[in-house]
């Protein structure tokens, strides 16, 4: 009786966190990088919705992140959403070697996402280590930084070399 019930407890568990899941990545879907770049006039100021992270005065500068980096990340995640989606459909169809095809080129797309902004990255996880404050754009590059993981992380599990 008590074995049912803790696999009754264990099946739910897994029921919330897989549909927590799925929500998370319609809503992350939806709502296109493309589209939110798309729809923002050229010549507006953007609004970082970031703030500063306090701690230790940094060793030495934070390396600046422009808006255009940040809409070119953005545009080349994209891209890759795109590379990796068309390899899963084609792994659907039974095309293996079209599958792997695309995602090698979701790979490729990733690999240039982060040599874009490896020298920031570079500094953050120093500044991560050193417990340094970091500018507010750190703050959004933390963000899409986890985005671009998961992505990596499933192109890599679908054949992305």
């Amino acid at each position: 009786m008590i074995g049912a019930a803790a696999i009754a407890v264990v099946v739910i568990l897994v029921v919330m966190l897989r549909s927590g899941g799925e929500g998370a990545a319609r809503r992350e879907r939806d709502a296109s990088p493309v589209s939110n770049q798309m729809a923002r006039p050229a010549s507006k100021p953007s609004t970082k919705p970031g703030s500063d992270q306090a701690g230790k005065q940094p060793g030495r500068p934070a390396p600046s992140i422009s808006d255009q980096t940040f809409r070119q990340l953005d545009a080349i995640l994209a891209d890759a959403k795109t590379h990796y989606n068309e390899g899963v459909r084609r792994r659907r169809e039974g095309d293996n070697r079209g599958a792997r095809a695309a995602q090698a080129k979701a790979k490729i797309k990733l690999d240039e996402w982060e040599e874009l902004i490896q020298q920031q990255l570079n500094w953050q996880e120093e500044a991560d280590m050193e417990d340094w404050a970091q500018p507010a754009e750190y703050t959004i590059l933390t963000r899409k930084y986890a985005t671009f993981a998961r992505l990596q992380k499933s192109v890599r599990m679908g054949g992305g070399k």
